[in-house]
C-alpha cells in the first residue's frame, strides 16, 4: 500500500509505502479505558481574562489595524501575567474571529463554552482550542515544570506574525 501526495512530483509523489511481508496473527485487544484524567480543582483558582481580538497596533512608528490580547500589543519585554508553579489557574479565552488559541508549556482543560458544558472535542489534556468569533472558553491550567517566560497567541499563522502573542511567567 502506497500514501501518495497527488499534488507532488518525483520524490515528493510518494510519502510512504506499506510492504505486508508475512501473515500474522493479531492478538492486540483495545484497553476498556485509554486513560484516565483527574480533573484540576479550581476551588481556589486565580481567573485571568484574555481578550483575542482586532486593535489598534503602534510598534515601528506605524498606527495601523493588526491584532491584539487584551486591548494590547504584543511587547516580548512585558510580562502580562505571572502565574505561580503548582497553582491552578482558571483562564478566559475570547475571541471577536477565528482564533485557535495556543498556550505554551502546560496542557490545560475546557471546562466550558460560552458558559455552557465543554464541546465534544474538548475532553482531555489540550495544548490549543479552536474559538469561533464571539466566543470563549474557560481553561483549567496547572504549571508545575519550569519557572521561566512564556507565550500564549493565536495559532493562525498571520495572527502569529503579525504579534498576536502575550507573555506570562511562571515563578516558584
Amino acid at each position: 500500500m502506497t500514501l501518495t501526495n497527488l499534488a507532488g512530483q518525483g520524490g515528493t509523489g510518494e510519502i510512504m509505502r506499506f510492504v505486508v511481508a508475512r501473515k500474522a496473527t493479531d492478538d492486540s485487544r483495545i484497553p476498556a479505558r485509554l486513560s484516565t484524567i483527574e480533573p484540576l480543582s479550581t476551588d481556589s483558582a486565580t481567573r485571568r481574562p484574555w481578550m483575542f481580538r482586532k486593535g489598534r497596533v503602534t510598534s515601528m512608528g506605524t498606527d495601523t489595524a493588526g491584532w491584539v490580547v487584551n486591548g494590547r500589543e504584543f511587547d516580548p519585554r512585558r510580562v502580562d501575567a505571572a502565574p505561580r508553579l503548582g497553582e491552578v489557574e482558571v483562564w478566559r479565552l475570547a475571541t471577536d474571529a477565528y482564533h485557535p488559541v495556543h498556550i505554551h508549556l502546560s496542557p490545560f482543560q475546557v471546562l466550558s463554552r460560552n458558559g455552557g458544558p465543554p464541546g465534544p472535542t474538548d475532553h482531555g489534556w489540550k495544548d490549543t482550542i479552536d474559538l469561533r468569533p464571539k466566543q470563549y472558553a474557560d481553561v483549567a491550567i496547572r504549571f508545575d515544570d519550569y519557572a521561566g517566560r512564556y507565550l500564549l497567541h493565536c495559532h493562525n499563522l498571520e495572527h502569529e506574525d503579525m504579534a498576536m502573542m502575550a507573555t506570562f511567567r511562571t515563578s516558584r
